[in-house]
């Protein structure tokens, strides 16, 4: 294992791999997925643990160019640490059923 990614910024989880894995020396991505708020007091927590967890990996992936900006202020971290790759569907492999 060289590289731990973990998505989604509520996951307990997510937040320990990726802090164990910053230790041990591995290369870290998150990919957030999300659009939270500032103010109320879950986003405030959510915030402060997001900042907390995104100071030590190595990339951030945003699924939107407004994703990215709202991860770069709630996390205070710099534009440049983050990539956006929209999600996409293949249209020659996935087509919906017009019925």
């Amino acid at each position: 294992v060289t590289i731990v990614h973990g998505h989604q910024a509520f996951s307990i989880m997510c937040h320990e791999n990726l802090l164990h894995a910053s230790t041990m020396g591995l290369k870290v991505i998150f990919t957030d997925h999300s659009l939270f708020g500032f103010s109320d007091p879950s986003a405030i927590h959510m915030n402060k643990v997001l900042n907390f967890t995104l100071s030590c990996i190595n990339h951030v992936i945003c699924v939107s160019h407004t994703s990215k900006e709202n991860t770069v202020l709630r996390a205070s971290i710099g534009p440049e640490h983050v990539s956006v790759i929209p999600n996409a569907v293949d249209t020659t492999k996935f087509t919906p059923n017009p019925a």
